[in-house]
C-alpha cells in the first residue's frame, strides 16, 4: 500500500489521526485507482473521504455521458408561495378536501330582518367561533366581497342586518356592512358577514363554538351555491373608519359603485333605496376585477 509523503504510522497513532474511516477511505482510493496525485486536484483542504467522493462523482458523470450522451432534464416544480397579492403569484390548486363540501345540510333557513330578536333570543347562549380567509385560495377566499354580496342577494335576498339597522350614534368600529343570519339543520346558528366592506375579499363566517372544528366544511357547503349564482342589484351603507366618511355601495345591474354621501343623507333605521335608472340584466354583468 502506498502512503502519502511524510506519513508515519507512529505519529498518526500518537495524534489520533489514524482512524478506521481514514483507513477505509484510503483503501478505496487505492483500489479505485485514485492515487495521491489525482486526489491533489481536488484541493488540499478537503478530507480524504471528501476527495474520494469528489472523484467518485466525476467518474459517475463521465460514465453517464459516455452511455447517454446528455444530462437528464426534469420539468420545473411549482412551489406554493404564501402571498397576499393575487396579481403576482398564481393561486395554488385547492386541495381535494376543499373542493368537496363535507358538511351535511338538511335544512337552511335564512333569518329575515324582522326575525332578528327571535334569533338573538333563541341563541342567546351561543359562543361564536369565526372563520376568515383560508390558505387554499378557493372561490370564497379570492372573490371580491362586493361580488359575493351581489351573489348573496340573488341567492338569499336582503341581508338580515346592515349598518342602517343600528343607531348611527353608536360606535361604528368593527361593525359589518352587511350580515346574513341562518339557522342550519334546525339548531345551528350561522352568521355570514363582510370583513372589510367593499374593499375586501371573501367573507367572515361564524357559527356556534361547538362546530368550530367543522366550520370550514360548513362554510363551503352553505355558500357553495354562490359560485353559480347571478349578480343581483343591491345597495348598502358603508362607513370608512380611516377616512371617517359614509358611502353608498352596491351593484346597480351594470357596475359596482362606491359613492360618498353626507351624514345628513342617512335616515336612521331606514335602509337606502337603489337607483335603478341604469339597471340592466344583472346576469350579463361581470364582477369587479380581482
Amino acid at each position: 500500500m502506498r502512503h502519502p509523503p511524510g506519513w508515519h504510522p507512529q505519529e498518526a497513532l500518537r495524534s489520533g489521526a489514524l482512524c478506521a474511516v481514514c483507513v477505509v477511505g484510503w483503501a478505496l482510493l487505492t483500489v479505485g485507482g485514485v492515487g495521491p496525485a489525482a486526489a491533489q486536484t481536488t484541493g488540499g483542504d478537503a478530507s480524504l473521504i471528501e476527495r474520494y467522493q469528489n472523484e467518485r462523482y466525476r467518474a459517475l458523470a463521465r460514465r453517464h455521458l459516455r452511455q447517454k450522451g446528455t444530462w437528464p432534464a426534469h420539468p420545473p416544480v411549482q412551489l406554493p408561495t404564501p402571498t397576499d397579492s393575487l396579481h403576482l403569484v398564481r393561486p395554488s390548486a385547492p386541495s381535494p378536501t376543499a373542493q368537496l363540501p363535507s358538511f351535511p345540510l338538511d335544512d337552511v333557513r335564512p333569518v329575515r330582518h324582522l326575525e332578528r330578536e327571535w334569533f338573538r333570543s333563541r341563541f342567546a347562549d351561543a359562543e361564536w367561533a369565526f372563520l376568515g380567509g383560508t390558505a387554499d385560495y378557493t372561490f370564497l377566499d379570492t372573490t371580491r366581497t362586493p361580488a359575493l354580496r351581489a351573489r348573496l342577494q340573488a341567492e338569499f335576498g336582503d341581508p338580515t342586518q346592515t349598518l342602517a339597522d343600528a343607531p348611527i350614534e353608536d360606535s361604528l368600529a368593527g361593525r359589518p356592512q352587511f350580515e346574513y343570519w341562518f339557522v342550519v339543520n334546525d339548531s345551528i346558528p350561522v352568521q355570514v358577514m363582510d370583513g372589510r366592506g367593499p374593499q375586501g375579499r371573501g367573507l367572515i363566517v361564524a357559527a356556534d363554538r361547538a362546530y368550530r372544528h367543522r366550520l370550514r366544511g360548513l362554510r363551503d357547503t352553505l355558500l357553495a351555491p354562490l359560485q353559480d349564482a347571478a349578480l343581483a342589484p343591491h345597495v348598502d351603507y358603508y362607513y370608512d373608519e380611516r377616512r371617517r366618511r359614509w358611502y353608498r355601495t352596491g351593484y346597480d345591474g351594470r357596475s359596482f359603485f362606491l359613492t360618498p354621501i353626507s351624514r345628513g343623507a342617512i335616515v336612521p333605521g331606514r335602509r337606502p333605496r337603489l337607483d335603478t335608472t341604469r339597471t340592466s340584466d344583472a346576469s350579463a354583468s361581470s364582477p369587479p376585477s380581482p
